[in-house]
């Protein structure tokens, strides 16, 4: 699933060797630091809104290098949800809007529906700055607010589903489940725009 390996050969990453695993992989484009990591703060939580322009052409170029071999049947967002105790804005689902509006040969299947494929019902607990453990029980929590409106969007399909970051992989996963146990999907993987570098050690 990554190319992290410490001196054992084996992923730091606990998801990795999870046998109960169910996204098939996780891809970067970067590495969560530096200057990437204070513009995804500042594009999520600082009113820059306008890095979606940004971080969309980035995807789709991903996608153009990356994903014809085995070209996905539905590309999603890890969903947001407004209102009370949720999100001011759907940073996630822009970006994929904007990367569908620079997808000028309309060749990735983005989803743009009124009504998305995946939608979350309320507000869940925030996993960044946690650890691990903690945003394993945020991941619980997360896949319990889940929502598949109509599951002949997700059945047999392969499906992509876009974050802007993955630290231990955790909500990916508990999205993955969720559309492969209530949605029927066939397979699940995950593109982010970054990854935080694993350390050298198992991680909790």
């Amino acid at each position: 699933m990554c190319s992290q390996i410490v001196e054992s050969g084996q992923c730091s990453n606990w998801l990795c060797a999870d046998p109960a695993r169910q996204i098939t992989k996780i891809r970067a484009i970067a590495y969560f630091s530096g200057k990437l990591r204070a513009t995804i703060h500042r594009y999520k939580y600082g009113g820059g809104h306008g890095w979606s322009l940004i971080f969309g052409r980035l995807l789709v170029a991903w996608l153009d290098q990356n994903a014809r071999d085995r070209p996905p049947d539905l590309i999603i967002a890890n969903p947001t949800f407004l209102g009370d105790g949720g999100a001011s804005w759907r940073h996630a689902e822009c970006v994929l809007e904007v990367a569908a509006t620079e997808d000028v040969l309309g060749e990735w299947p983005f989803d743009l529906e009124e009504t998305p494929a995946l939608v979350k019902t309320r507000p869940t607990p925030k996993s960044a700055g946690g650890n691990a453990a903690a945003k394993r029980a945020a991941a619980t929590d997360l896949r319990a607010a889940l929502h598949i409106p109509d599951a002949a969007r997700t059945q047999g399909r392969r499906i992509l589903v876009y974050d802007d970051v993955c630290t231990t992989g955790s909500q990916l996963d508990a999205i993955a489940g969720y559309l492969i146990d209530e949605g029927g999907a066939a397979e699940v993987e995950g593109i982010v725009l970054a990854r935080a570098p694993w350390k050298s050690t198992t991680q909790d």
